[in-house]
């Protein structure tokens, strides 16, 4: 972990690498899909056919390169240094979901919640620095 300390020297690196693992595990794709009811191959009409359209209709995002994926795990880890609350907060504000759904979800005021989500960055900051 010690090449992970110089790219995660402060709390901003340490968010920006959060916020990568959190946008690389959205890219990927999904493990299991629905059982086809028939054999029959599918039609590709078109050259947008063959990337296929996400379950909402929308264009799904690139895959994320094997590199993004050994961060994302490497960050991933990083979250087990924190307690149980300020992992789920830490993990929370890295996918974006923002501080005013936060507040409505755990009853807290934006306030606490920033305290809890800087005492996890700090118990990760401190594992790294310490290994």
């Amino acid at each position: 972990m010690s090449g992970s300390v110089s790219a995660v020297a402060d709390e901003a690196g340490l968010r920006a690498s959060l916020e990568e693992a959190a946008e690389t595990l959205r890219r990927l794709p999904a493990g299991l899909r629905r059982p086809r009811l028939t054999s029959w191959p599918d039609v590709v009409r078109d050259s947008a056919g063959l990337l296929g359209p996400s379950a909402d209709g929308r264009a799904r995002p690139a895959a994320p390169t094997p590199a993004a994926i050994d961060r994302m795990d490497r960050a991933l880890t990083w979250l087990l240094a924190c307690d149980d609350e300020a992992r789920r907060l830490v993990w929370a504000r890295a996918c974006r979901v923002p501080w005013r759904r936060l507040e409505d979800l755990d009853g807290r005021s934006h306030v606490t919640l920033r305290k809890i989500v800087a005492r996890g960055h700090g118990q990760i900051l401190r594992q790294l620095v310490s290994s």
